[in-house]
């Protein structure tokens, strides 16, 4: 089986990747990763040393003639399109009709929670992808995720003491958890049969950015987490966020977006990440123990414990990392592995 994952080299695309990895470790799928550039192969290289060269494939969505070369012999795509392009309809279906052509068994397609919020640009043009999925004659799967848990810098806002907050921190808004995403994301490419024609809202935890600083402050031992208010402007200027500052349609679905966000939020429901995973979804609560290096216990089985220390390394003395498949988990691999194994958090 050959799986292609699509922006590879983005963020959402290593977790998933990651997570593919470390789930099928014993048998690992062939992986086609598919970047823009140079530069994507070499920062897919500096994080998973240990793929072949013959992984990556350098195309260009908007160049016809470079798709075919990438779809060869593909058997399920994994797609993430990206953020805030006016061309991302184009992107998609573009993708879709190379998956059709070569014979492509199932495609994934990672949307965002509620497209049919169509006021959202970023929301309307996801819609439009999945609308032609459905009619393509292909068999699908489409992720529906809300705001990332990772969009917020977590380690950053523990250094400073304050969380910058670009709408009213009052609001209920819808978190996930990436390693959740990248999680469901590998179980359905890994098995896509049962997944077919499902489209799933991906929620872990709903809360205030008010609560996040409350979440923060605990787990600082109570040193006070202070919100601070930055412009809209001042937002979409910066680096920190995927926009492009000279395109006038990325600047105007991020102002729509935290437009929304402050007047409304998009908050939604975590039952479908708990079915998927088998688990109750992350929350800001275990995602700050595992990220910030807390103490965290997690129970076997075999009804042993074993306590992940500051330092990471557990009670029976291992060292928990990216591609470890004993006891000695690191959080991360106990993320990935939550769907298939004994393993609770």
């Amino acid at each position: 089986m050959t799986i292609l994952i699509t922006g590879a080299s983005g963020r959402t695309s290593r977790y998933v990747l990651k997570a593919i990895l470390i789930v099928a470790e014993a048998s690992p799928p062939d992986l086609r990763l598919m970047v823009h550039s140079q530069h994507g192969i070499d920062k897919l290289k500096a994080e998973f040393p240990d793929l072949p060269e013959s992984s990556f494939v350098i195309a260009d969505y908007m160049e016809a003639s470079t798709l075919p070369p990438v779809m060869k012999n593909v058997d399920i795509v994994f797609h993430n399109g990206p953020a805030f392009s006016s061309l991302e309809a184009a992107m998609g279906i573009a993708l879709i009709d190379a998956a059709r052509d070569a014979g492509v068994k199932h495609f994934v397609f990672c949307s965002v929670l509620f497209p049919l919020l169509t006021k959202l640009l970023n929301h309307k043009i996801k819609l439009e992808v999945e609308e032609y999925l459905v009619e393509s004659g292909l068999n699908y799967t489409i992720l529906q995720p809300s705001s990332y848990m990772q969009n917020i810098n977590v380690k950053e806002v523990v250094k400073t003491g304050i969380l910058p907050c670009a709408y009213n921190p009052t609001t209920l808004q819808g978190f996930l958890d990436l390693q959740d995403l990248g999680g469901i994301a590998a179980l359905v490419l890994l098995d896509p049969t049962p997944h077919n024609r499902a489209r799933y809202e991906l929620v872990g935890e709903n809360c205030s950015l008010e609560e996040v600083a409350g979440s923060i402050t605990r787990a600082k031992g109570g040193q006070i987490v202070k919100i601070q208010v930055v412009p809209r402007d001042e937002v979409i200027q910066s680096a920190a966020v995927p926009v492009n500052p000279t395109s006038y349609y990325a600047r105007e679905a991020m102002e729509r977006m935290l437009y929304y966000y402050d007047r409304r939020g998009i908050p939604g429901n975590n039952n479908t990440v708990r079915w998927l995973l088998g688990r109750e979804p992350n929350t800001w609560e275990t995602l700050l123990q595992r990220d910030l290096r807390l103490p965290v216990t997690m129970t076997v089985t075999e009804e042993k414990e074993i306590v992940l220390n500051a330092d990471g390394t557990n009670s029976r003395g291992g060292h928990g990392n990216g591609y470890s498949s004993t006891p000695a988990l690191s959080c991360v691999i106990c993320e990935a592995f939550a769907m298939k194994s004994s393993f609770s958090l």
